[in-house]
């Protein structure tokens, strides 16, 4: 007891002495080129304000009470450990993506560079981005998109049919399903795994990998932060040894529109010629996969929330899709592909 008391005094006067340097530190001028803002408290900065007004229902709400209270265009915060300026509407928008590698240049905080790129280097997520950028318009052409969709209506048809129809109560957990989904999906197009197993174990990584991702950055053994890395190092390492298996294969000619985006990307050479190995491959799909899933499935969440509170828009949606390609499942499968 006297321990534990001891070490929370201590943790405090450590606080307190950092408060009082960055309160001291915020008194100093301004530096011009930085854009009006607050960075909050040492170390945790607004990332609490950020997180809560996303639980409450009002992500927005955040970032509107700024633009009234500093700039309409531009601020200063400080989330997950570091300060960051915030561009607001369609002049914010423009600039970055017109200035993209001129002005502005990719960049990922040191805990999510930690926990999705092996070599923990920004430079080299920056090099593996280009890449993405090269193979992906291929991967996704109107030519390959036409082969990848009968794939992905037997993966929806598969999934109904198991998670939702075979549902034993009447009453099922759409945003877990909906999760559930988006990921199996992604497991087949990305990487072409379709055992229940594997992306069941898959599954469960990513999902401790998400729940470190945004804590707090302390790599210590039993933290979220320390198990997200732990985790993203074990499906990295099933994905590189099922890459090495695919290396070892025939090297036929890759056909974009029946093979999954690893391998693509396994046998793309980059502008110099050089292929990438399977760890960099590894790296490249766990990046995507935590750019898409998230962003996916909150947007197939919503839309089957306000379908079930809208039943009428419902019933008229249902009936267009019954007529024209067969039924829910095909409902379900052009909200994946929206």
């Amino acid at each position: 007891m006297d321990l534990t008391l001891s070490c929370l005094l201590l943790f405090g006067l450590l606080y307190a002495s950092f408060s009082l340097l960055f309160i001291f530190r915020k008194k100093s001028p301004r530096d011009q080129r930085s854009p009006p803002g607050n960075t909050g408290w040492p170390f945790v900065g607004e990332a609490l304000e950020f997180v809560a007004s996303g639980r409450n229902g009002t992500p927005d709400k955040f970032v509107r009470e700024r633009m009234d209270k500093f700039s309409p265009e531009v601020f200063k915060t400080s989330l997950v450990g570091e300060t960051v300026a915030v561009f607001c509407g369609a002049a914010g928008n423009k600039f970055l993506f017109s200035n993209e590698n001129k002005l502005v240049g990719a960049w990922w905080p040191p805990t999510f560079d930690r926990i999705t790129n092996a070599k923990g280097s920004t430079s080299n997520v920056i090099l593996q981005a280009k890449k993405l950028r090269r193979v992906l318009p291929e991967f996704l052409k109107p030519e390959a998109l036409q082969k990848h969709v009968p794939i992905m209506d037997r993966v929806a048809m598969q999934h109904l049919e198991r998670d939702w129809s075979g549902a034993s109560n009447k009453q099922v957990e759409a945003f877990t399903l909906v999760k559930k989904f988006t990921f199996e999906m992604a497991c087949r197009l990305f990487m072409d795994v379709e055992d229940p197993n594997q992306v069941g174990n898959f599954s469960k990584h990513f999902c401790i990998v998400s729940a470190g991702l945004y804590g707090v950055p302390v790599n210590f053994p039993g933290t979220a932060f320390n198990r997200a890395i732990k985790a993203a190092d074990h499906i990295r390492h099933e994905l590189s040894s099922i890459l090495k298996e695919r290396r070892r294969q025939p090297n036929d000619k890759i056909d974009l529109g029946t093979h999954d985006l690893a391998s693509h990307l396994l046998q793309s050479a980059d502008e110099d010629g050089k292929f990438s190995t399977e760890m960099e491959v590894a790296d490249m799909i766990l990046g995507i996969l935590f750019a898409s899933h998230d962003t996916v499935t909150t947007a197939l969440a919503f839309v089957v929330y306000y379908l079930a509170d809208h039943p009428d828009v419902y019933a008229r949606v249902f009936k267009g899709k019954s007529q024209s390609q067969g039924g829910i499942h095909a409902l379900f499968l052009s909200l994946y592909c929206i």
